[in-house]
């Protein structure tokens, strides 16, 4: 073997692109700016061999229905800065009373801490680990998180698990 051939490559290694962004949250309104058009072609690019176009899986109309649970927790965390607001407290340096919903907000609400418009923050919601239409049913199990989920199917396991013990401790 030559060992100056040139190793086979099994993938195609994309160009490294890094833009570094400042973004005066003050002043703008919109998010951020739009991703660039060689990041947009990536996606497309690793999209594309997964859909193929008539031999590709089908999906079943039933799957587009379903729709996981979310709960909504009433707060909202600003992504530029971290700060939460809570429809509970409200927020007293701006005069919105307790109880606000955050889509109610007046359009001139900022962030306090950093001046971010409304369309900065993200909802802080829970999502329920089970379908919309399923909450109804069941003994409440089915209105808990994954991880409280987990938590109690774990648990309820140790807590067999240190009674089988206990059973070699009787005399």
């Amino acid at each position: 073997m030559n060992p100056r051939a040139a190793p086979l490559q099994l993938h195609t290694q994309r160009p490294l692109s890094i833009a570094l962004h400042s973004v005066d949250v003050s002043k703008d309104d919109k998010p951020l700016e739009a991703p660039t058009p060689l990041a947009a072609e990536w996606k497309q690019e690793e999209a594309t061999p997964s859909l193929e176009e008539d031999d590709g899986p089908k999906l079943d109309p039933r799957r587009l229905e379903e729709k996981f649970a979310v709960l909504n927790t009433g707060i909202h965390e600003c992504r530029s800065c971290g700060y939460r607001y809570d429809q509970a407290a409200g927020d007293p340096s701006y005069p919105v009373p307790p109880g606000l919903p955050f889509a109610q907000l007046p359009d001139d609400w900022r962030c306090p801490t950093c001046g971010a418009a409304q369309s900065f923050f993200e909802s802080k919601s829970v999502e329920i680990a089970g379908f919309a239409e399923n909450q109804q049913f069941g003994l409440g199990g089915n209105s808990l998180t994954s991880g409280q989920k987990g938590l109690l199917i774990y648990g309820s396991l140790f807590l067999g698990f240190l009674f089988f013990l206990s059973g070699y401790f009787l005399q």
